[in-house]
C-alpha cells in the first residue's frame, strides 16, 4: 500500500474562507463537491488540495487555543513555499494575521506562523539551498 496524495480539509461556517486561501495562496478553485449536509470546496495548492467544508448547518466555534499547542489534536498545517516573504505579504493583503514574523529557526530555514479568519494556524517555513 502506498500513499498516492493527501488533502487536507478546514471546516468553516461560511464559504468565504475559500475566497481567502484562493487569494493568499493564488490557489486554483477546483469543482466543489456538494452533499447534502455540505459543500466541499476545493483548491489547488501545488501538490496538496485544501478543502474547505461549509455544512448545511453552521458548526460550533471551538474558541480558540493559544497558543495553538495548548490543545492535543490537528492544530496546524505546514507549508513549504519558495517564497515566504511572498507569502506573508500576500496573506496579510488577504485579510490573514501573522502571529510570528519570519524568523530563521535554524540555518537554512525561516518560518512564520499565520492565522486565517477562522482563526486556523498555518506554519510557512522556507528552506534556503547552498548557493
Amino acid at each position: 500500500m502506498n500513499v498516492v496524495a493527501v488533502d487536507v480539509g478546514l471546516v468553516s461556517s461560511t464559504d468565504a474562507l475559500v475566497g481567502f486561501y484562493e487569494r493568499a495562496l493564488s490557489a486554483e478553485r477546483l469543482e466543489p463537491r456538494v452533499f447534502p449536509f455540505a459543500t466541499v470546496h476545493r483548491l489547488a495548492c501545488g501538490p496538496v488540495v485544501l478543502k474547505v467544508m461549509v455544512p448545511t448547518d453552521p458548526p460550533e466555534d471551538p474558541g480558540p487555543a493559544s497558543p495553538f499547542w495548548a490543545r492535543a489534536g490537528l492544530r496546524y498545517l505546514t507549508l513549504w513555499v519558495d517564497d515566504l516573504d511572498g507569502l506573508v505579504t500576500g496573506w496579510t493583503g488577504a485579510g490573514g494575521q501573522v502571529a510570528m514574523a519570519p524568523t530563521v529557526l535554524r540555518p537554512g530555514v525561516r518560518s512564520a506562523l499565520l492565522g486565517d479568519p477562522d482563526g486556523n494556524v498555518v506554519e510557512a517555513m522556507e528552506e534556503s539551498t547552498p548557493p
